[in-house]
This record gives structure tokens, sequence and C-alpha cells, in this order.
């Protein structure tokens, strides 16, 4: 049915009250009813007026003074009233039926002052419909106050599938269709082919009903595409509406305009970030036991769970840690325990300690520890967003030690600490004289041997041999490494098992002061 035909005959119906004056079983009453010009189909209805007009049109007697039933039409008995020609058997009532409106109140470049809607009491979205004298475009898409409380929009997100909630009621005699636009590419247009678009029917007799309108899924790069934000428009109507009825006048219903914000598709990453312990010296010798402490930051968006960590021995260090497990070559170790769970934002840490073995290198010696495997929040196996998750330090490049967000090529699943091993040497002196009894004047020759018998080379030896007062030095065999005045000598680097010798040369004083 259209709108235009359901008023005529609700008008009909209920435009009428019956006269309740008492008339006797002789007369009869006829009355009349004119509608004003209205629009029709499915637009908007104009103001209108309606004219009641009611005569005599029969009585057993005559009557004194009028002449029942001799206007043929109810235009006839209005122009005589209108005209004051009537005679009192003939009388109208005139009622001024206004249309009030709704309208959209996103920015204007969405046709927010051509979405219109004529407002009824039974057909809206949410609890309430309020009119207005025209659109109200605004950047927060809110200026139609409390009344846009018909769809439920949360925050969207990239590559979601969507379906919104929807409150409607159609208490009307012909069911509705709510249909809703998203500008998913904020190119400021709803788009006209149901790449932006889905619908639902409101059937006749809902009340408050949810309403689940199924839309396309949300693009993979909407929250980039709409620099995080764009609008929404929700019309509900009985007229036939589809895709491309974003804008435009509808004869009833409802229109809601909304502010959505898009944010990107949570990401899994992980970071590990490798350091001495906060006591632990940077630089040990051999035998030296080495604490690392080894954080595990969820950088991400997405909780995890099951983390398994590596760590790489370097050559000269050996596993000293009941909590990993060494590889058969003892080049690597795992965690015995994976992280059990780490939720996004996240940090936890684990230790390992190694021991510098006898007899290792010295020099730095770079340990690094990796992310080899994880599951996000839900047990599923997760790839990180920026980093490669395994067991292969050969593939790392670029890396920047305690780094965890690298844009130049580190993954932030590695990391490395760095000791150093200072050599460790065992000098050794010996003295020996070529006189045991001598008198005074008489010559003594001293001969003094370094010895480095290691485990490493020796640099920057010096021996002090200090003479007594009771002697005086004469020579020595060092060729100027040796300081008669401080009893210094300068013995120089000695390699690991090497030996150096000097004869020191003296009198014993005949006399002492």
């Amino acid at each position: 049915m259209n709108r235009y035909n359901n008023h005529k005959s609700i008008l009909k119906i209920r435009g009428f009250r019956r006269m309740r004056k008492m008339i006797t079983t002789r007369q009869v009453l006829l009355s009349f009813c004119a509608i004003g010009v209205l629009t029709a189909g499915n637009t908007a209805w104009a103001d209108f007026d309606v004219n009641n007009c009611v005569q005599v049109t029969a009585t057993a007697e005559d009557d004194s003074d009028s002449k029942p039933n001799n206007k043929g039409t109810t235009a006839d008995i209005l122009t005589a009233v209108n005209g004051n020609t009537n005679e009192d058997d003939e009388a109208c009532a005139v009622t001024s039926v206004k249309s009030i409106y709704d309208w959209g109140d996103a920015p204007d470049f969405y046709g927010t002052t051509g979405a219109s809607h004529e407002i009824f009491p039974d057909l809206h979205l949410g609890a309430t419909v309020e009119p207005e004298a025209n659109g109200q475009p605004s950047v927060a898409a809110d200026l139609d106050g409390t009344e846009e409380d018909g769809v439920n929009i949360p925050s969207l997100t990239d590559g979601q599938a969507l379906t919104l909630s929807v409150t409607a009621t159609n208490t009307s005699p012909n069911p509705a269709q709510v249909i809703c636009w998203i500008d998913y590419n904020g190119d400021g247009v709803f788009a006209t082919d149901g790449s932006e678009s889905g619908g639902a029917v409101v059937r006749m007799g809902s009340t408050d009903a949810s309403i689940d309108v199924t839309m396309p899924q949300v693009p993979a790069t909407a929250s980039t595409d709409t620099g995080g934000s764009s609008y929404a428009r929700c019309r509900l109507t009985t007229d036939t509406v589809d895709a491309s009825s974003a804008t435009g006048a509808l004869s009833d219903g409802e229109v809601e305009d909304y502010l959505v914000s898009f944010v990107a598709q949570p990401q899994f990453d992980l970071a590990l970030r490798k350091s001495l312990e906060t006591n632990q010296a940077s630089n040990v010798r051999a035998g030296d036991t080495v604490n690392y402490k080894i954080e595990v930051i969820n950088q991400g968006g997405i909780d995890a769970s099951d983390i398994k960590i590596i760590d790489y021995i370097p050559a000269g260090m050996t596993l000293s840690d009941t909590n990993w497990t060494a590889s058969d070559d003892g080049a690597s170790a795992t965690l015995n325990t994976p992280i059990a769970s780490l939720p996004a934002g996240e940090t936890t840490t684990v230790s390992i300690s190694l021991v510098v073995d006898e007899g290792a290198t010295t020099g730095s010696k770079e340990n690094a520890a990796e992310i080899m495997a994880a599951k996000d929040g839900s047990g599923n196996p997760a790839t990180d967003n920026d980093s490669i998750m395994d067991n292969n330090s050969a593939n790392e490049k670029g890396i920047v030690p305690d780094v965890v967000d690298n844009s130049g090529g580190d993954e932030d699943d590695h990391d490395t600490a760095t000791i150093t091993v200072d050599p460790t040497v065992d000098i050794s002196v010996s003295k020996t004289v070529d006189k045991e009894i001598v008198r005074r004047g008489e010559t003594l020759v001293y001969t003094l041997t370094a010895t480095n018998k290691g485990p490493d080379n020796a640099t920057g030896v010096v021996v002090t041999d200090q003479l007594p007062a009771t002697l005086t030095y004469v020579s020595d065999t060092s060729g100027g490494a040796y300081d008669a005045g401080t009893g210094n000598w300068s013995v120089g680097n000695l390699a690991k098992g090497a030996s150096r010798s000097i004869d020191i040369t003296v009198t014993v004083k005949s006399r002492t002061p």
C-alpha cells in the first residue's frame, strides 16, 4: 500500500468526530472529507489541510430556512462556507496537517542536507527520533543530539568481519528495511555498488527489535586509507531502497549518521634484549662465571604463549645453569621451560649463566640469544611481524645490541651481550748470587730471571730489585732496561712459557756511612 492511500484511509477513519447531538430518526446526516494536495508515491508529504464538511440531507418536515441536500459535493459546501453563503444546515471544520522531518548530520559531502525522512511515530531507530528543519553537517556527526541511539558501531579493525547491531521499531502497516553505509576508503562518498553497505528487513510489529546488519568486510587497509576515521549512515524506511539510496528524501523512517574510528590489525610482535646482570663485570678471566639477563618483550597487540628461547654459546664458554639444556656440541642451549604466557604490552625476564673456560682465548666474546618459536594467546602457531623466529643465529643481519625495534635490518627477537676475557698470566722470578761469602770492597753479581708460566702472554712486566744500602751498583746486562735508582727492571712482554734474565754487578761497601 502506498503511503498516500494508507494515510487517506486513516484520515477517513480517524479524522472525523462523530456528531453526538441528538437528532430525530427522520434526519439523515451526510459528511464529506476533503484533503489538500499530497505528493503521491514514495516521497515526503507536503503540508496539507483536512476540510471536514457536513450538511443535512433530509428531514420529514420542511426546514424553515434551509433546503436539505442542496450541495452535491464537499467542495460545494466548502465554497459556500468560505464565501459565507452557506445555509445553516451546512458547516465545515478545517485542520492543518504539518509534516516534520529527520535529517543527517555527517559532513555535507556525504549528502547530509539531502538525506531526509518524514517522521512517523510508528517507524524509527533507537528510542526516539527528533525533528530538524534541515541537515546539520558536523565533523563529529553529533548535532542531532541524543536521538542517534539506534546503531552500535564499535571501533573497527582492519580486515574484520562486521555485523552492526541496530535497534529499530516498525509498528507501521508495512515491512521496513534498514540499510547502512560505512565510508571504508575515506573518499567522502558512500559507495553505491554495495561495497560499503548492508541491509536487513525490519518486520511489522517490531518494537525496539535488535536487527543484525551484515556489512562487507572491513578492508585490510581501512585505517590507513581513512586516516583513522570516517563516517557511517543508517536509514530505516518502508520505501524501496538499495546501495544507491544513501542520499535523497524518503517518505518515512529515520536517518542516523556516526563518526567511525578505524584501528590497524593487531600484530604479533615479540622482541628480545640480552644484557649482563646488574652486578656482572664485563671484564672477566678464565674460570669466571658470567651471569646474563634475557628480557622478552611483547610489543605487539596479541597475547603470546609457549615462548621458546635459545642461547648461542660462544667458543671458550660453557653452560653452567640447570634451567637450560646444552646441545650435544655445547654451542647452544635451550630454556627447559618455555615462557607460558606473555600478555600484549608486558615484559618478562629469564637468566642464564656461562663459565669462561680455562685456556679460553682472550678478548671479546659475544653471547647471543633468540626467540626460536612462540604461539599466540589461543595456542596457535604465530608469525612475528618483523622477525623470523628460528634457531639459526647465522641468518641475523645488521645486529644492533639492546635495540628492540630497529628498522635497519636487525631482527628484534635476537640480541647480543659482550664480555672481555682478560689474559691470565703467572710471572715468577728467581734470584741468584755468584758468591756466598765476600769481604768489604769485593764485587758480587746477582742474576734475576723472570718467567711467564702462562696460560697467556704477559705484557708490561716490571721487576723491582731495590739494592740494599750496603751495596753499590756497578753495572747490568739489561741494555738500559734496569734503573739503578728505582731498582725497576722493565722486562716488557713475556710470551707464555718464556723467560728473561739480567745480571746486576755490585760491590760491597768497605765502610757503612
